[in-house]
């Protein structure tokens, strides 16, 4: 059964929700002290009072700009709800990951064949993408600002080469951008296995395989302030999530041209880091001088999630900002 994707209007209050059929598979919270902001190097006071935008990066308050969330690898579209209200105009939440049995197991090579297992895991992850963009152009969300955390930042800037998304603006909440060779071949070695594992012995053994695994990686994810439910939601999102799909999704997302995109989009680029090291904030800035990526002190990979009033904050105050003018 296709997942749905909430397309709301003026942000929770308004209570004008419409929904529309997601077309991608699919399967929350609690505030931390906002505290401070770090932009690159520098102490920034978490108010951003100091910050000063071009006129082309803001947009009319009259008229927001709708934004497109995309979630994470094991995600979900409702982590909009912690954002949500500082998101002014429409809003397109899309759970994107495949459910189980979408990939056919019988379609895997059985000799050791490492290029075409490759293969088959872009063409997989290609056909995600390709539901997002129809996804989006469907809901007549062309020319939206994309909200994407982890993967679905890596996500937006593929997307955002689309001409005819005419997306205005890339946002990244602590994503892989740019995707450093090490960390595509690393994430290329540990997928294809568990791939291989379920085409040997069935997806059930394999699954109960990845849910014991996940006790060693799981906790990487987060920072000892990142508690409470949302942090038991999203362990079990991980652990739970279908293992052959998961495990594609990644090992084809890593393949696609995520450091040329973001290097060559001409939409403004944001991004804010959190402390678990995943977004390569020198690298970005490096061939996107231009971008504005701050850190988000004291949080893991989930700055939206448990640094909810510093993450609402700063896209209020930059990324999502809107102006009289």
């Amino acid at each position: 059964m296709p997942s749905r994707a909430k397309v709301v209007m003026g942000g929770p209050e308004s209570g004008n929700v419409a929904e529309q059929p997601a077309k991608a598979g699919g399967g929350f919270g609690e505030d931390t002290d906002p505290g401070s902001i770090t932009t690159g190097l520098l102490m920034r006071p978490a108010d951003f009072s100091d910050l000063e935008y071009p006129p082309a990066m803001t947009s009319n308050p009259q008229n927001p700009r709708p934004v497109v969330f995309l979630h994470g690898w094991c995600g979900h579209g409702d982590e909009v709800e912690f954002i949500r209200s500082a998101l002014p105009g429409p809003v397109l939440p899309i759970s994107w990951m495949p459910p189980s049995g979408e990939f056919n197991l019988e379609e895997w090579p059985s000799e050791p064949d490492l290029e075409a297992r490759k293969a088959i895991a872009l063409q997989f992850a290609n056909g995600v993408l390709e539901r997002v963009r129809r996804t989006i152009l469907d809901a007549g969300f062309a020319g939206a600002t994309l909200v994407g955390h982890s993967m679905g930042g890596g996500m937006s800037c593929i997307l955002a080469m689309d001409p005819d998304l005419s997306i205005g603006s890339v946002v990244m909440l602590d994503s892989n951008v740019p995707v450093l060779d090490q960390r595509r071949q690393t994430s290329l070695d540990q997928m294809i296995p568990w791939v291989d594992r379920a085409a040997e012995a069935g997806r059930l053994i394999t699954q109960a395989g990845w849910i014991a695994e996940a006790s060693s990686w799981v906790p990487d994810f987060f920072s000892l302030e990142d508690q409470g439910d949302s942090r038991l939601r999203i362990e079990r999102r991980f652990m739970f999530a279908p293992v052959v799909e998961a495990a594609l999704v990644i090992a084809g997302g890593v393949q696609w041209p995520i450091s040329k995109a973001v290097a060559s989009i001409t939409c403004p680029v944001f991004g804010l880091a959190g402390e678990a090291g995943r977004m390569p904030v020198e690298e970005l800035l490096e061939i996107r001088p231009d971008a504005r990526v701050d850190h988000c002190p004291g949080t893991g990979h989930f700055p939206h999630v448990f640094a909810t009033e510093l993450t609402r904050t700063w896209l209020e105050s930059g990324p999502l900002r809107t102006t009289s003018d």
